[in-house]
């Protein structure tokens, strides 16, 4: 067997291990509530994404675009059925502040940030949202902290130079997820 197919499935096994226990700790952290399938649905699209960013630099559209449509449709049952309208409303605000805030990032410094990094903001931003202020500020946040920590152990790895690019959709969701999983409802 080729090593790039001994990695590739070293790859898929360890992704969809942390996806199960992802899912299992959202379920966990959410119980039998209405917004559970919403967040279960991130963990289940998320973490895959993260590793396929990790391992191609890479947000495709067929993901990150379609997350727009179905982040809000749960989160919006969710709100229906749990009387959260005025999370919905949170989520939407989460979004837009994402969306916007990533954009203008890209349009500060393109070398620094993907057009894949702005998509993914928004529905990222729409959960965090739902949290609260809060979750989405420590969700961003630890999104650059946890990149700043990696980057600067690169280069002290000598496995990087100031001019590396590091793929920052895995640090998004898993900052993301450090947030949901810590919050309290």
């Amino acid at each position: 067997m080729a090593y790039s197919q001994v990695g590739s499935r070293t790859w898929v096994l360890t992704a969809t291990l942390v996806t199960t226990a992802t899912v299992a700790a959202v379920a966990v952290r959410f119980g039998a509530s209405p917004q559970t399938p919403a967040f279960c649905a991130l963990a289940a699209g998320g973490v895959p994404l993260a590793f396929f960013d990790a391992r191609t630099s890479r947000l495709p559209n067929v993901v990150t675009l379609p997350a727009y449509p179905v982040s809000l449709a749960l989160l919006g049952a969710a709100a229906l059925q749990g009387g959260g309208t005025g999370r919905f409303v949170h989520a939407l605000i989460g979004m837009a502040v994402a969306v916007a805030f990533f954009g203008v990032l890209l349009l500060v410094s393109p070398a620094g940030i993907g057009m894949g990094d702005v998509k993914l903001a928004g529905p990222i931003g729409a959960y965090l949202g739902w949290l609260g202020a809060t979750a989405f500020l420590a969700g961003l946040l630890a999104a650059w902290l946890l990149a700043a920590v990696t980057g600067l152990g690169l280069l002290l790895a000598h496995r990087a130079d100031r001019k590396t690019q590091i793929p920052f959709g895995p640090f998004m969701i898993i900052g993301a997820f450090l947030a949901i999983l810590a919050g309290t409802l």
